[in-house]
């Protein structure tokens, strides 16, 4: 900016100069000069103007990656009980399926276990064949020489005698009628020991036996 005299009929103010005057830093000839003085005398920007842009834009990307960074933390922060639960509901649901199966097969084994109990019962009751055939297979495991007696039920005790020589029972052997034992027992006395062939006794130790093949199948279930 400048001044500009004005001259008027003042022999004096005949040699008056114009006085510059600064606008921000600047005279009024450099202002004058435009935009093109400020880049330089070829038009471009300085080099510490393109270092400047640099600078900002290396920050700004390392403020997104940080910011990204930060983003991601916290999503994986919230996101790790969600997926903690989620696999602990997995699991949950894994070991109730085979205990519901390892029940399953036990309830299954232990009806199967009680229709052959009944089926048995009603079969010695029924037919006197079914005792024969029972002293008659635990009998060949025994020592004919050391055994001797045999406890059996009073309504079985009959009928065993009948057929001692058909079962090929030693004509020593003793046949007691014990009031103690249901239908369908028979104990075999020796001079080792007892053997124990009655239709309960030999059905506990297949339940026994299944049982520990379901523990076996599933240990898991067994604690």
């Amino acid at each position: 900016m400048s001044s500009k005299i004005v001259r008027g009929q003042n022999p004096a103010m005949a040699d008056a100069q114009p006085i510059p005057w600064r606008v921000r830093g600047q005279t009024a000839a450099a202002r004058s000069a435009g935009p093109q003085a400020a880049r330089g005398g070829n038009g471009e920007a300085p080099a510490d103007s393109e270092q400047v842009k640099q600078l900002c834009a290396n920050a700004y990307q390392r403020g997104l990656a940080s910011g990204e960074a930060a983003s991601a933390q916290r999503a994986q922060a919230k996101l790790d009980p969600a997926l903690a639960s989620f696999t602990s509901v997995v699991a949950e649901l894994a070991g109730t399926r085979q205990k519901l199966r390892a029940e399953a097969e036990a309830a299954a084994v232990a009806l199967a276990m009680e229709v052959a109990r009944r089926v048995l019962h009603r079969e010695v009751a029924a037919d006197p064949e079914a005792i024969l055939g029972l002293v008659k297979a635990a009998f060949q495991k025994c020592d004919a020489r050391t055994t001797k007696r045999l406890r059996v039920s009073p309504a079985d005790a009959e009928i065993i005698r009948e057929n001692q020589i058909r079962l090929n029972l030693p004509a020593g052997l003793e046949i007691t009628a014990d009031s103690s034992l249901a239908r369908g027992s028979a104990i075999f006395e020796t001079s080792r020991g007892d053997l124990d062939a009655s239709v309960d006794t030999q059905l506990a130790e297949i339940d026994r036996g299944l049982a520990d093949v379901l523990k076996r199948r599933h240990p898991e279930c067994a604690r």
